[in-house]
């Protein structure tokens, strides 16, 4: 990661959650509009695209990044 972004990220995660959530999903709207690669394949495509859309639908459970990590370092532990 270039320091500009380490510095926005940085700063970003210091915000109450309220706002950190916002960005995120400012962030994830901004996503919606780019076109997948085709490495990814469709199969990605449409898992990504169903994630989205449970998020958006207030059906997915999300968890902080930090709670995430632990998980999965836990899962290759």
């Amino acid at each position: 990661m270039s320091s500009t972004t380490e510095q926005i990220c940085s700063e970003a995660l210091s915000l109450p959650h309220a706002a950190r959530v916002e960005i995120a999903h400012r962030l994830l709207v901004s996503l919606e509009s780019e076109d997948f690669s085709d490495e990814a394949g469709e199969a990605w495509r449409e898992t990504i695209m169903r994630r989205q859309q449970e998020f958006r639908d207030g059906n997915a459970n999300p968890v902080a990044a930090e709670e995430a990590l632990c998980q999965a370092q836990a899962a290759i532990a």
